[in-house]
């Protein structure tokens, strides 16, 4: 008997009705967000504080230990240049390492007598365009280790190859490691033989630069020097503002804006190897924004030029390297993430203490206003502008202000090129956040047109769009799409769509993604006009793959319908788990009817196996 008992049981359990459970949904109106859709390619958009986040002063300090293991780099002559020994292997790992931390982008040539090594990153802009460069040598002068000359200038170089590669920049950028820079018996100013070669190479080739960056020995700085005085960023002292000072001026900057505020402009007379360093022969010939780097404690750098030239010199301060680096590529980002017909604009935020100060560099280079705009709360504020010569020209004080609306500050015109000084104090006794945006016109390449109305681009491609997708030829080509064709990475999503959602229209792989977790595909909801981002894209506390699921309509608030007439709404049939187009009756009958039936059916087979065990026990 106990046999047929558990017969039934099982029977009964495994026909019996089950409700049906949604998935739980903690959030079913939550939207998303991609944090990181873009193809990659910069434009309208600042890197600078992910470049300063990325280089680091342990990886930089350990290029310099690497790259001087091999002793002296000293060469002769350029017939040296390619004999097995210190000079080559330098050159061997500053190629191996271009391709390595650029994961192959950089296009690497090795040009001249001796053997100059030359990395391009190419831009994505069309035509021939200025270019960015960073120069440092790779030669040490006799029986010198050469760590801080110019172990410091290749570390810098490499560590910027390694961030700006990890972008796709409008212009392209040139990272030069030039050689014989110290040959032996030729007159001073007969140095520099590699960057000889090179410039006059460049020359040649018709390549104009924007800025050259040239990085010379930097790793001592004066203790007794300020802050912002722990290198020095030379430029030509006596010539057009745009021919040095503005570059020199805008990695000061970015240095104090987003860094450690390290760097001081000073005019090439203050700069003791202005005419030796490898920067000196674009500078002579032409080639425009020549800056050389240069430590603030050469005066008392007793191991420049030794054999004391050594990584783990006590005295020297691997922070300035990483800052010098640093303040080179943000500086390059600054110019090259400005967008076409807008104002360049900035905007920080500050958490200032109470009678302290905060002070952000404008580097001004035409006649233009500068428009300041601020939020904070919780007591007065004082603001001051400064001009080139720290002359106030400018003050606003306010005893409170708005933390919901930006208060106007300035707007002040003015005509005088140079660094402005914009300063924050915050005049109250409670420390008060600050959130301060400012904007003005820009000439960078000094014509007397704004940056913002030309580009390195024809300005005509702002007007056309060949493919009648929403999206100029000039947004197609800063996006990296094809301008004949409205689905570039052939996903099934048209490219605009894509940009309005934060998706790739380069990368064919968010297709297939499912951004909301709702286990509809971005195409599919594209194709039924949902949300991509929202599970429930029409708000009605309905997810739209159950409304699809179910016969209702994901974009219309259906909830409250009834589409079984049932009595209960679609919305109640959600939450109670039920069929919203199957009414509750027959959900009813047929699982009481299948129960009664299968029922009776186990009863009888347990019956009639119990009678045949029992006849076998007769028998």
């Amino acid at each position: 008997m106990k046999q047929i008992w558990i017969l039934i049981i099982l029977s009964t359990l495994l026909f019996a009705p089950m409700s049906y459970i949604p998935a739980s949904l903690e959030n079913p109106n939550s939207t998303f967000t991609n944090a990181d859709a873009t193809s990659g390619r910069v434009y309208g958009e600042l890197a600078i504080e992910d470049i300063y986040e990325a280089i680091q002063s342990s990886k930089l300090r350990d290029i310099v230990q690497k790259f001087t293991e091999n002793g002296s780099r000293y060469l002769f002559g350029g017939f040296e240049a390619d004999v097995e020994g210190p000079n080559k292997y330098a050159r061997y790992y500053i190629i191996e390492q271009f391709n390595v931390l650029s994961r192959g982008r950089i296009e690497i040539e090795i040009f001249g007598d001796y053997y100059n090594v030359i990395g391009k990153l190419p831009g994505y802009l069309p035509g021939n365009n200025p270019i960015f460069a960073i120069t440092a040598h790779y030669d040490s002068p006799e029986e010198c280790p050469g760590a801080n000359c110019d172990g410091g200038g290749i570390a810098v170089m490499l560590g910027l190859a390694e961030v700006m590669s990890q972008y796709e920049w409008p212009l392209d950028i040139y990272f030069m490691a030039l050689n014989g820079l110290h040959p032996h018996g030729q007159l001073m100013m007969d140095f520099q033989e590699g960057s000889d070669e090179v410039s006059r190479e460049f020359e040649h080739r018709g390549i104009e630069t924007l800025a050259l960056f040239n990085i010379d020995t930097i790793l001592y700085p004066d203790p007794s020097n300020p802050n912002d005085a722990q290198v020095l960023m030379g430029y030509d002292g006596i010539g057009d503002y745009s021919r040095g000072r503005f570059w020199a001026e805008l990695t000061r900057t970015v240095s104090n804006n987003y860094g450690s505020d390290f760097i001081l402009p000073v005019p090439s007379n203050y700069i003791p190897i202005w005419y030796t360093s490898d920067h000196y022969l674009f500078y002579i010939r032409g080639f425009s924004g020549t800056l050389c780097a240069f430590e603030s404690g050469y005066a008392i750098d007793e191991t420049y030029h030794t054999g004391f030239d050594v990584f783990n010199n006590p005295h020297f301060n691997y922070d300035i390297c990483r800052e010098v680096a640093a303040a080179i590529g943000g500086s390059m980002a600054y110019i090259m993430g400005r967008t076409y017909g807008e104002r360049r604009e900035f905007n920080f935020s500050f958490i200032i203490q109470s009678e302290r100060t905060e002070r952000l560099y404008i580097p001004i280079s035409m006649a233009t206003n500068i428009e300041v705009s601020c939020r904070w709360f919780g007591g007065p504020a004082t603001f001051h502008i400064l001009n080139p010569n720290d002359e106030q020209i400018g003050i606003a004080e306010f005893d409170h202000a708005s933390a919901w609306e930006p208060t106007t500050v300035f707007n002040i015109s003015i005509v005088e090129r140079g660094l402005y000084t914009l300063i924050l104090n915050n005049s109250g006794s409670q420390t008060v956040g600050f959130e301060i945006r400012y904007s003005y016109e820009s000439d960078i390449d000094h014509n007397g047109v704004p940056d913002s109305q030309e580009f390195w681009i024809n300005p005509g491609l702002f007007s056309i769009d060949e493919d009648a997708d929403g999206l100029s030829a000039a947004e197609e080509l800063f996006l990296g799409t094809d301008d004949n064709n409205i689905d570039s990475d052939f996903d099934t999503m048209d490219d605009k769509y894509e940009i309005d959602n934060g998706f790739n229209p380069a990368d064919p792989s968010d297709g297939v993604a499912d951004s909301d977790g709702d286990s509809l595909s971005n195409a599919e909801e594209y194709s039924l006009g949902l949300n991509p981002w929202s599970t429930d894209s029409d708000f009605d506390m309905m997810p739209d793959n159950w409304e699809l699921e179910h016969g209702l309509n994901p974009l219309v608030d259906d909830a409250n319908q009834d589409l079984d007439n049932d009595g209960k709404t679609n919305l109640d049939e959600f939450l109670a788990g039920s069929d919203p187009d199957l009414p509750e009756s027959e959900l009813s009958v047929i699982p009481a009817f299948s129960i009664a039936i299968i029922g009776i059916l186990s009863l009888i087979i347990a019956i009639s196996w119990y009678a045949y065990q029992e006849s076998r026990m007769i028998d």
